[in-house]
Formats: structure tokens, C-alpha cells, sequence
């Protein structure tokens, strides 16, 4: 696995604008670091909320990193994540406003990292629960440069026009012909520092598909009423060529959750399975009209 540059150039994290610090004197066994989002305005839903598709990004941004402290001098892939955000935080202030993400490896075994992502908002009310699975793997230039503890890095505002734009702009999303249907045109920007696809790049066309589908219409953009509440992800292969293709499909229902599976895939690389989710998708309209 051979790098292409420093990590603190990579696209996802420029336009998520995430600033992380390590918690302690940067030697302990099981690294610990805190992430603060501010949140950006095009980054944000109408009610000022993050959307679970680039939450899971921030999360796979900062549980990759300190997985990878845990793993020096070797270095990781994600593997494994799941995601399950605060019912209590769904509607209201409580999700909103800038967002604290506290991760701690919970365990380093010889071949895996289990690292926890706990969220919240600035008064510590919780917004969502992650934990993530890596592997460890020896990189063939090394592991990315860290100076330890890593300290506090404010990044600074991109002046590049596309990382003001939408989600579904920065993402190089595409609605297909039906509802559930995605396509990812991928560039340079979306790519983590290996070359490969960003975890937060599939993260985000899983979670619109997810979306499209129960909204019953194609579509990239916001959809009010809808969320993923719970994201399961398995990374299966590494995505590095494109279209990457995320199809959604309806695995049932009970009340106003849908389970929805969805496959991502390389079609530039013999459609090769790269993602499979499972997401609960939750309908607010249909919770109101319940409660009625």
C-alpha cells in the first residue's frame, strides 16, 4: 500500500474542517483524541444539523487516525463501522451547533485496532455512538508523519469554490433513473492519503441512496423528515477507480423505521463489492402521522 502525500491533504478533511488534539503526553498504548466540528454552512441541513452520511465521514476521519497512533509503527484500514445517532438528538437544538467527538482505542490486538467515537454537542448532550474495527498492515512508504502528542491543527478555510458547495456537489453525486441509485464520479480530492477511495466519501453515497430510497424519489440532495438513525458499514476492497455505484434496496419495515441494504460498488474495477451497509432509515412524517 504506497501513500501519495501528507495526510493533512486530504480533500474529506479540508472540507469537513475538523480540528483534532491528542489527549495526554502522546506515548500511551491506547491513544486517546478529541475532534471539534464546527460545522461549515454548506456542510449543515436546513435545521442546521449534521447529515448521518458526512457524520460517519468525521467519525471515520478521526477513529482512522487514532486507530493508526495505536498501530505505529505499522499503519490501518478501516474495516468494520457502525454508527447509531441519539433519538433525543434527531429533532430539536440538542444535534445541532458545533459537535465534540471524543475517540479512544479500546483495544490493540496484533492484527486489528477496536476504537470507540463518542458524540456530542458543546453542552455534552449525546448525538450518536460509533465504534470501528481496523486492520493493521505495513504501508510500503511507512505511516503518515505525526509529531506526538499531536497537538491542535485549525486548518485553514480552503479558497478552492467547490469546498463551499453542497455535499452532493463536493461528493460528485448523481441521482440514477430510480429512487435509491447513486453514482460517485471519483477525483483526486476524494481519495484518502493510500490513493484509495475516502471512508467518508462511501459513507455519504450510502447514506443518499439510503435516503432516495425511502423518500421514494432520485435524489442527492436533503430530505427532510428522513434520516439514518443506525449505519452499519463492512469495507470489503478498496475503491479506486470509478463510477462507484450505491444501490439501495428495502429489507422490510416496523413502524416508521425502514431496513434498507445497500451496495457500493467499483463499476471501473469489474463492479467489484467495495461497501455493504445496512441502515435503519427513519421517517419523522410517518412518526407524526402515527402519533396522530
Amino acid at each position: 500500500m504506497r501513500g501519495f502525500g501528507n495526510p493533512t491533504e486530504i480533500g474529506v478533511a479540508h472540507y469537513l474542517m475538523m480540528s483534532i488534539e491528542e489527549i495526554g503526553d502522546g506515548t500511551a498504548a491506547l491513544p486517546h483524541t478529541v475532534g471539534h466540528f464546527a460545522g461549515r454552512p454548506a456542510t449543515l441541513d436546513a435545521d442546521g444539523r449534521l447529515g448521518t452520511g458526512l457524520l460517519v465521514a468525521n467519525i471515520d476521519s478521526i477513529g482512522g487516525m487514532t486507530s493508526g497512533l495505536a498501530a505505529l509503527p505499522d499503519w490501518i484500514v478501516t474495516t468494520n463501522l457502525t454508527v447509531r445517532r441519539a433519538s433525543s438528538a434527531l429533532t430539536g437544538p440538542n444535534g445541532t451547533g458545533p459537535l465534540v467527538f471524543d475517540t479512544q482505542v479500546l483495544r490493540r490486538g496484533r492484527s486489528s485496532v477496536v476504537t470507540r467515537v463518542e458524540v456530542t454537542n458543546i453542552s455534552g448532550h449525546g448525538v450518536a455512538s460509533s465504534w470501528m474495527t481496523c486492520a493493521i498492515l505495513t504501508p510500503e512508504d511507512g505511516p503518515p508523519p505525526f509529531i506526538r502528542p499531536i497537538p491542535r491543527l485549525e486548518r485553514a478555510e480552503p479558497t478552492e469554490p467547490i469546498y463551499a458547495n453542497s455535499p452532493s456537489q463536493f461528493f460528485n453525486l448523481t441521482a440514477g433513473e430510480q429512487p435509491g441509485v447513486i453514482s460517485l464520479e471519483v477525483e483526486q480530492r476524494l481519495r484518502n492519503p493510500w490513493g484509495i477511495l475516502h471512508g467518508g466519501s462511501s459513507s455519504v453515497a450510502l447514506d443518499t441512496a439510503a435516503r432516495s430510497l425511502i423518500a421514494g424519489r432520485p435524489t442527492v440532495d436533503d430530505t427532510p423528515g428522513i434520516i439514518v438513525t443506525d449505519l452499519a458499514m463492512h469495507f470489503l476492497s478498496p475503491g479506486r477507480v470509478g463510477p462507484v455505484v450505491a444501490v439501495a434496496t428495502s429489507n422490510g419495515k416496523r413502524g416508521n423505521e425502514h431496513l434498507v441494504r445497500v451496495e457500493v460498488r467499483d463499476l471501473g474495477a469489474d463492479n467489484r463489492l467495495m461497501v455493504l451497509g445496512m441502515a435503519t432509515v427513519r421517517s419523522l412524517e410517518e412518526e407524526k402521522s402515527t402519533a396522530r
